[in-house]
């Protein structure tokens, strides 16, 4: 688990180990703030059925089970080669919203749960900048979103977010 403090908030980087999360997770520090941002990766390289996604899918949420209250958002890369699928982004997507019903009715608050679809070719600088932009706003319109690296290529996660809900 890797810590990075961002002015006052801090991004928790856990799971599987993605080289496009390198920049993000070598940013570490002693954090004495709880997270404000929880970045999860997910290797479903091994996933190459759209059941094996699936299962995948399922064994990651189940340890997303205990969120901490400090968090305002959980983001989720997920290194899948199908990573456009639309199928993929459908899944993902009713996958996040149920991650986040789940915080809700635990917590009582929102916190918005993104999921960056990505393969190998992304540039881990880009990932870090667009995931400390966000670690500084609240909740936004969204709860649950799913984004490529094309639609935050030239745009904030929560730009992307906001135009995706609109």
């Amino acid at each position: 688990m890797t810590h990075h403090r961002s002015s006052r908030h801090v991004v928790e980087v856990t799971g599987d180990p993605l080289q496009c999360l390198s920049a993000t997770a070598e940013a570490k520090s002693s954090a004495s703030l709880p997270p404000s941002v929880s970045v999860i990766g997910i290797d479903g390289t091994s996933a190459h059925t759209r059941a094996g996604l699936a299962a995948l899918l399922r064994r990651h949420k189940r340890n997303m089970s205990t969120v901490p209250a400090s968090l305002s958002h959980v983001i989720v890369v997920i290194d899948h080669p199908h990573c456009t699928d639309a199928w993929t982004t459908s899944k993902v997507h009713r996958w996040a919203m149920s991650i986040h019903r789940r915080i809700q009715r635990a917590r009582g608050i929102d916190t918005d749960v993104t999921a960056l679809l990505v393969n190998r070719d992304v540039d881990p600088h880009l990932i870090c900048e667009r995931i400390l932009e966000l670690a500084g706003r609240p909740p936004g319109v969204n709860p649950a979103a799913v984004h490529t690296m094309h639609d935050i290529r030239a745009h904030t996660i929560a730009q992307a977010s906001a135009n995706d809900f609109i």
